[in-house]
């Protein structure tokens, strides 16, 4: 039952940083009838990605954990000892296999925010200057 309810939250970082992630690029998205809200989020500036992106991630690693209380809780549940560390290395292997894939995804958006800015500041400089 706790493995079960665990499973929200896990499932909930995992999905909406796949919507983000679809909905990242292209302006088709935000007229879309269920994804143009997550699109029109996304793509409000460099930097919302970049932070939207990041903290999904950190998430994600307490919401693996939580995956891997909850099977002990059960296990205590039911009166059994916790005996093994197949558990702990399946949720150890699902986390990295999925953060495998989440952060090149959050560092590309980084290096983009870092672009933006960096273009941000040189306008800057130019209307000043010149």
């Amino acid at each position: 039952m706790y493995f079960e309810l665990s499973l929200i939250p896990f499932f909930m970082i995992v999905l909406l940083f796949l919507i983000f992630w679809i909905v990242q690029e292209g302006s088709r998205w935000q007229k879309h009838p269920q994804l143009g809200v997550f699109a029109r989020f996304i793509q409000a500036s460099a930097g919302r990605a970049f932070f939207s992106f990041f903290i999904l991630t950190i998430l994600l690693i307490p919401a693996t954990l939580l995956l891997l209380i909850g099977v002990w809780w059960d296990l205590l549940a039911i009166g059994e000892a916790i005996a093994n560390t197949v558990p702990v290395v399946n949720t150890l292997l699902l986390m990295f296999l999925i953060l495998a894939g989440m952060i090149p995804v959050t560092l590309s958006s980084f290096r983009t925010w870092r672009h933006a800015v960096r273009a941000a500041a040189e306008v800057k400089v130019r209307t000043t200057l010149g």
